[in-house]
């Protein structure tokens, strides 16, 4: 065993070709399991197709698209979600507006704590309901009025449907800076707000008398859910579009890049054959581009061989 082992280190000395060599005993001489016909055949068509252009380019084009896609769907989901807020808070502004301007401002002044059962409640609250019914994605119409030292409650849209919230005189504990404003100008609030009766958005206008003084505002809410799932609506159509986009995008890249393979293949054949002595070889690739300049070299070399062949014969 030493003096085997003296020979070899011998030779690696001597002999670097021999040191290489050495590395492929240990794989030949081990009692590993060979790997079979079949999946050494399937594992180097797995290595071609993974190396191949046309799957480069398939992958490469719809990586691309992808980002390019998911690009455009951030922007574009962006730019549409604040477009549908806006258009729904002039929604609001324009309900509100319409329905401040067909209250009694004098009617509304009137109203005290403990009158919710008298008819000046009862109708200032019916038409309030009314308003609220013209629109079904409305959670709630109500007034409202500067009290002795904060915002306070006075009719609810809700009370007869066994929706009422609040009763005249409730004090609203966290007023918003766009209900304080509401007493000067119509406004709108800018985000979605919490209310008694849930997450909302909501727009005031302000409630006048018979002498243009501002006695109240009303007050316009908005289910945040609905907002939102105009919001999502909106996105998912998008999303839509940019799903079958990229899968026709594929769809044409795939036909792009196989067409284009289908004739180098065609070419590579060719070019096995010529080297095996076959004079029989025609080129039917008719194409414009530089895969076509090719096709018409390989022509004319296969001319160029079967004139030399022909002399050779001669001679």
């Amino acid at each position: 065993m030493f003096r085997v082992n003296k020979e070899i280190i011998f030779r690696i000395i001597i002999d670097p070709a021999f040191s290489s060599s050495l590395h492929e005993i240990p794989e030949a001489s081990s009692h590993k399991k060979c790997p079979s016909a079949a999946w050494v055949h399937g594992r180097s068509n797995m290595t071609s197709m993974i190396n191949s252009i046309m799957t480069k380019l398939t992958a490469g084009f719809v990586i691309l698209v992808l980002v390019i896609s998911g690009l455009t769907f951030l922007f574009t989901y962006g730019a549409s979600s604040g477009k549908i807020q806006e258009s729904t808070q002039q929604e609001l502004l324009a309900l509100a507006s319409i329905t401040a301007a067909d209250l009694n401002g004098n009617e509304i002044a009137k109203l005290q704590p403990g009158m919710e059962s008298e008819v000046l409640y009862i109708m200032n609250a019916e038409q309030l309901a009314k308003m609220a019914k013209s629109d079904p994605d409305i959670v709630k119409i109500y007034t409202l009025r500067n009290g002795s030292s904060d915002i306070e409650y006075v009719v609810d849209s809700g009370y007869n449907t066994g929706k009422r919230n609040f009763r005249i005189g409730d004090v609203e504990s966290t007023p918003t800076g766009a209900m304080k404003d509401a007493f000067s100008e119509r406004q709108v609030e800018p985000e979605f707000v919490n209310r008694p009766w849930g997450t909302v958005l909501a727009a005031y206008a302000p409630i006048k008398d018979a002498k243009g003084q501002v006695i109240g505002i009303v007050g316009v809410d908005m289910d945040a859910g609905v907002v939102q799932g105009r919001m999502n609506f909106v996105g998912q159509t998008i999303y839509l579009i940019l799903i079958l986009g990229i899968i026709c995008a594929g769809l044409i890249i795939a036909v792009f890049s196989r067409t284009m393979i289908r004739d180098i293949h065609i070419l590579i054949d060719s070019a096995n054959r010529i080297s095996r002595g076959e004079t029989d070889v025609t080129i039917s690739i008719s194409r414009n581009d530089e895969i076509g300049e090719l096709a018409s070299s390989f022509k004319r070399m296969v001319t160029s061989l079967k004139i030399l062949m022909h002399q050779d014969y001669q001679e």
